[in-house]
């Protein structure tokens, strides 16, 4: 048998593997994408084979078809597992459950481009959903008494480079309500993500927001007596509302002028409202100096 005859058996091979696994739901449509990525790999293996062909180390021309199998399962299996919920090209959900005596729900969202809505909060824990054509979430849940833990991650699409976004008449990508009785300390990562964060109706503790050239819309209700926000965010555009009837102090020396003019009191680097102290919900927003605009209102 010659290199040649058994690279293309083995190509075949491979495909129908890859086509049966599929169809079986094993892997889903983004196998494809990653092999057309890694393609020029092919090119390699012929390459090679053709150079050791005839010589005393012909074996090499052998192994090239090896190469090509393992090397396209390895790619489907690291691109594409995960059955279709988690594909490029569905929309998919997530709901974690509430259960009865969670005191506390530790969250954090790394999305890593990726768009953010939360517009309500709900009787599950956590529910969210993903639009096709966006990088899906791996989340982790861990319980620990009454502290829960959730993680949503974006899904790495390494064979992609981040190069795949496609622009539908839905701008949003993912959609997250949390649980409405449970207090929320939320940390969110990522650039060049479009957030919309109404959390008026969530009991929101703590917001740590680590974003870089992001747009950030921020409405916080009065349900926690003490709600501490840390944005973090080189040329991030940040606006934030808040109730007329909440004490509101914010650290950030670089905006002394425009907080002032909103008329807030204070030093060089902390600035309250009036009656900040004896206010029944306290607001407190640490304020990154590299922010490209900054914009407070009341509701």
């Amino acid at each position: 048998m010659t290199p040649a005859r058994l690279r293309w058996g083995t190509l075949l091979v491979t495909v129908g593997l890859l086509l049966l696994l599929r169809n079986m739901g094993v892997f889903n449509d983004d196998i494809w994408i990653a092999l057309l990525v890694y393609s020029p790999l092919v090119l390699i293996a012929i390459g090679l084979e053709k150079i050791f062909t005839r010589t005393r180390v012909q074996i090499v021309s052998y192994l090239t078809s090896a190469f090509l199998l393992f090397g396209g399962l390895g790619i489907a299996f690291y691109s594409g597992s995960g059955g279709y919920q988690s594909s490029f090209f569905t929309e998919s959900s997530h709901t974690t459950r509430y259960e009865p005596g969670l005191r506390t729900l530790q969250a954090e969202i790394a999305l890593d481009g990726t768009n953010l809505t939360i517009r309500d909060s709900g009787d599950d824990l956590v529910y969210a959903e993903f639009d096709r054509f966006t990088r899906k979430a791996v989340i982790t849940e861990l319980f620990e008494g009454n502290t829960a833990k959730i993680a949503l991650e974006s899904k790495p699409l390494a064979f992609f480079g981040g190069a795949l976004k496609m622009d539908i008449e839905e701008d949003l990508d993912w959609r997250v309500w949390f649980n409405e009785k449970t207090p929320l300390d939320l940390v969110l990562t990522g650039s060049e993500s479009d957030m919309h964060l109404n959390l008026s109706t969530t009991p929101l503790k703590h917001l740590n927001l680590n974003t870089d050239d992001a747009t950030i819309y921020l409405k916080i209700g009065e349900l926690e007596p003490f709600v501490r926000i840390v944005v973090d965010g080189r040329d991030s555009r940040f606006k934030l509302r808040i109730p007329q009837s909440v004490g509101l102090r914010v650290r950030g020396s670089e905006y002394r002028s425009y907080l002032e003019r909103l008329g807030l009191i204070g030093d060089d680097d902390t600035f309250q409202s009036d009656g900040y102290d004896s206010m029944k919900t306290q607001i407190e927003v640490d304020l990154d100096e590299r922010l490209s605009s900054l914009s407070i209102d009341y509701f």
